[in-house]
């Protein structure tokens, strides 16, 4: 029985009226304490969070200081290497070796690249750039010019990458002339070809292979020579197969439409035009022997 508003002031109601306000209260403190309850299990599961995006921070942090490290160490021992490298250049017997070095340092580089972040790493990106500029240099140095007759085969390089093959043509005559010193005779004879550097011819024929696709080169010629009787008709060099005339050099075809092999000018360089048509295959196999 809950006492009513004009009998609040006696006794029983008083007791009454504080037993309900004791249940209010209760319920009250309830709803506060569940409220309360519900806050600090949010809180906690936020503070686990945070706890577990802190780990993952400190974890990104300790490997990225521990790649900083290696890459730093890595960068070291390459620059060393390219410096050692660089120390060898004028020794010819180990070009194979700082080739294949090169190579060894280029893949270590482009594995370092993958692990390393432009905006964090600023500095050791800009220094693995420039290592790479060194290497390419180097590279060119090793590839483009020969450490046996000192020829710079880096325009040459151009003029095919430009698929000029005319020029390149042209270019590659006036080389290997050069370096024979027959640039007053304008062609090899027997002994000019057998003294003509291997090395040179290596450089000369790669790169012909290179930016043509593998329809032009020495090598490409050899092939053809070794497959074929009819081997200068195959190349487009022939004129009258019944004369063994071959065709002047101004109706060469310096198009992609040649015919494969026909690049370079090989009669042109060991002077078939101006020798008896007999020699023409007794000249070509000395050539291509020292291929």
């Amino acid at each position: 029985m809950i006492a009513s508003d004009h009998n609040w002031k006696t006794p029983l109601g008083v007791y009454e009226k504080a037993i309900e306000e004791l249940r209010n209260a209760r319920t009250e403190l309830q709803e506060t304490q569940n409220n309360f309850l519900v806050t600090v299990q949010t809180l906690q599961t936020e503070i686990q969070l945070l706890k577990s995006q802190l780990r993952e921070t400190q974890e990104k942090l300790e490997t990225s200081e521990q790649i900083t490290t290696e890459t730093k160490s890595n960068l070291s021992q390459a620059t060393d290497e390219i410096e050692n490298l660089k120390a060898m250049l004028n020794e010819p017997q180990a070009n194979t070796q700082i080739i294949q070095e090169l190579a060894e340092i280029k893949a270590q580089i482009s594995q370092l690249q993958t692990h390393i972040q432009q905006p964090e790493q600023p500095t050791t990106v800009k220094a693995l750039s420039n290592l790479q500029l060194q290497l390419s240099q180097l590279t060119d140095e090793l590839t483009l010019v020969s450490h046996a007759s000192g020829m710079d085969y880096r325009n040459l390089q151009q003029l095919l990458s430009a698929q000029n093959w005319k020029d390149a043509d042209k270019e590659t005559y006036a080389i290997m002339l050069k370096i024979s010193e027959r640039e007053n005779v304008c062609w090899l004879d027997d002994g000019d070809i057998r003294k003509f550097p291997r090395y040179d011819l290596h450089i000369i024929n790669q790169l012909w292979v290179k930016y043509s696709d593998g329809k032009f080169g020495f090598s490409i010629q050899k092939q053809i020579l070794q497959n074929h009787q009819q081997f200068t008709a195959r190349c487009g060099w022939m004129e009258n197969l019944a004369t063994n005339e071959l065709i002047k050099y101004e109706d060469y075809n310096f198009t992609p439409d040649a015919n494969k092999g026909h690049l370079p000018s090989t009669p042109r360089i060991v002077g078939l035009g101006l020798r008896k048509s007999n020699e023409i295959h007794h000249r070509l196999n000395i050539f291509y022997s020292r291929y």
